[in-house]
């Protein structure tokens, strides 16, 4: 599996948990709908847009 799509499932997965427990404790209720969206704005940014900004950044410096 390479990097980008392990910090993928994992920003995934961080993202889905948050907004479960802060639904949950905050509103009371949890909103599938929000953590499913959540789950795929995750991934799409971790495997996508981040490894982007970091080769960006990399050609900066050098």
């Amino acid at each position: 599996m390479s990097k980008r799509t392990r910090n993928g499932i994992i920003a995934a997965l961080v993202f889905a948990i948050i907004s479960i427990l802060f639904g949950y404790f905050i509103y009371g209720e949890i909103e599938w709908s929000i953590v499913i969206g959540l789950i795929i704005g995750g991934f799409v940014s971790w495997y996508f847009i981040f490894p982007k900004i970091e080769k960006l950044g990399r050609k900066g410096q050098s």
